[in-house]
């Protein structure tokens, strides 16, 4: 009788213990230099955790993110942990973030950002769309090509054209030589276009060959998801978005 419940129980626990649901990581950062890092936190593509990057620019000033944590309308402890990061190991106020376009991997965060009194600005275009769906709106102040200084560290904001979606910038960093590609990037690491519900694919290929040809001189390009390296990304992003115009036809 005892085998007979130990085997129940041996069995009930292991369909329990399949039916748990994916844990999400928490938050790493990960320093490129002694200025810049890269954030990663994770939201759930599927049923599967997926990595989203973003930047954290230390300046004399105080710091810039560049998109916030990955998160939803209901649930910012992704931008929390980001925030309390910062707090921790740089011992600088956030003073801006500027977000990339309006999915939830770059806007998610922004109630939480606000709630601490941090400016977070963007296009208009992407303030228009965070709002249409449901998150709080960034300042859209950013011209299409922008560059100005927090802590004497120049920031570029620039738009190539659509792509991932129709309102995707990137983020220069000229005395780093780091570009920031946001989704508009592909790692290398990536075979699959991932989210194309408000892609333009046929532009898409047109905006990379401008990025190829205004970032040349960058020593790192972090995409917005995955592994980050230099400007091979954006060779392979153009190959897979070519290959993905091919299939198309």
């Amino acid at each position: 009788m005892r085998s007979l419940i130990a085997l129940f129980l041996a069995f009930f626990s292991h369909h329990v213990v399949q039916a748990q649901p994916p844990i999400r990581p928490k938050l790493t950062v990960t320093p490129l230099n002694e200025q810049v890092y890269v954030h990663t936190t994770y939201g759930m593509y599927g049923k599967t955790p997926f990595p989203s990057n973003g930047l954290i620019i230390k300046t004399k000033d105080g710091v810039v993110l560049v998109d916030t944590g990955w998160d939803t309308d209901t649930n910012t402890d992704n931008t929390r942990d980001l925030l309390q990061w910062v707090s921790s190991n740089l011992h600088q106020p956030v003073r801006l973030c500027i977000v990339t376009h309006a999915h939830e991997d770059r806007v998610g965060g922004i109630s939480e950002l606000h709630k601490s009194g941090i400016r977070v600005v963007s296009t208009p275009l992407t303030a228009r769309k965070s709002v249409k769906l449901g998150f709080e709106s960034p300042e859209g102040i950013l011209p299409a090509d922008t560059t100005f200084k927090i802590g004497r560290e120049p920031i570029r904001c620039y738009f190539p054209g659509e792509g991932h979606t129709s309102d995707n910038i990137v983020v220069w960093l000229p005395n780093q030589k780091i570009l920031y590609g946001g989704c508009l990037v592909k790692s290398v690491v990536a075979f699959g276009m991932g989210n194309l519900a408000d892609a333009n694919v046929n532009a898409w290929a047109g905006s990379m060959r401008k990025v190829l040809s205004q970032f040349e001189t960058a020593r790192v390009v972090v995409p917005g998801h995955q592994d980050w390296g230099d400007t091979k990304a954006l060779a392979h992003t153009l190959q897979m978005v070519e290959k993905c115009m091919a299939s198309q036809k």
